[in-house]
């Protein structure tokens, strides 16, 4: 299994295609969670994994990764980590 978490702000122009990427993948395996998380209304988010920009993943709870990915680009990030 696979946990997702992606952080966003609305004001963001990368966040809306890798939300769009992680919500198709999780969508398409049961195995793989994805939550979105706007950083301004989750502030405790933000400083708990110390996010310093945005969009960010963080998988399994442990390893962030910042910037936008291709659907190809995360699907590797999510092997590693799964």
């Amino acid at each position: 299994p696979v946990d997702m978490k992606i952080f966003v702000t609305l004001s963001c122009t990368l966040c809306p295609d890798l939300v769009k990427v992680a919500q198709q993948i999780a969508a398409e395996n049961p195995h793989i969670t994805a939550e979105v998380y706007d950083i301004r209304h989750f502030e405790e988010l933000k400083t708990k994994y110390q996010i310093m920009s945005v969009p960010c993943i963080l998988l399994n709870q442990k390893d962030l990764v910042f910037g936008k990915k291709s659907m190809e680009q995360l699907l590797d990030l999510i092997e590693k980590n799964g």
